[in-house]
C-alpha cells in the first residue's frame, strides 16, 4: 500500500508530494485509505526497517545459511523481545495417533507495538549488534525518536 505524507496543511485541508485527485484515482474497488497519526507512521517505518534492513542484512552477513526466520528469533531472544514486542498466541493442530489435540503456542511479533517500545528494542538491536559483531546499519535518527 502506498504511503504518501502530508506535506503541510493549508486551510484545514493536508497537502500531499501528489494532487489529491491523483491519489484517489490509484484507489480500486473496495480499498480503503487509512490516515495514520504520527507515532503510527514512524511505527510503521520502524517495522520495516526490522524486517526489511535489519533481518536483510543479517542474513547476507550469515556464513551458516541461516534463514530470515531463524535471525527473527534469534534477534527476538538475544535483544529483550519479551520486553518490548507484543504476545500473539497460534492454535497448531498435532494428530497422536487418532486423537488431534489443539495446541496454543506464543510467538513474538511487531506488529501492533508502540512507538517507545518498537525504539527502545531498536536500540537494544544496535547495542547487541555491536557486542555480538552483527552487520545492521542504523536507521534514520527519526525513527528512533521518542
Amino acid at each position: 500500500m502506498p504511503t504518501y505524507p502530508v506535506i503541510t496543511i493549508v486551510g484545514g485541508v493536508p497537502t500531499f508530494e501528489k494532487p489529491l485527485l491523483e491519489i484517489l484515482s490509484e484507489c480500486k474497488v473496495g480499498g480503503a485509505i487509512k490516515v495514520l497519526s504520527i507515532t503510527e507512521y514512524i511505527t510503521d517505518r520502524q517495522r520495516r526497517w526490522y524486517h526489511g534492513v535489519c533481518l536483510r542484512d543479517l542474513v547476507a552477513n550469515d556464513e551458516n545459511g541461516e534463514t530470515k526466520d531463524w535471525w527473527d528469533t534469534e534477534v527476538k531472544s538475544k535483544c529483550k523481545g519479551l520486553a518490548y514486542l507484543k504476545k500473539e498466541g497460534i492454535v497448531v493442530e498435532l494428530k497422536l495417533g487418532d486423537d488431534i489435540q489443539r495446541v496454543t503456542i506464543g510467538r513474538l511479533t511487531t506488529k501492533g507495538v508502540g512507538k517507545r517500545n518498537m525504539s527502545a528494542y531498536i536500540e537494544e538491536i544496535l547495542s547487541q549488534s555491536m557486542n555480538r559483531g552483527w552487520n545492521v546499519s542504523a536507521p534514520d535518527k527519526s525513527l528512533r525518536s521518542t
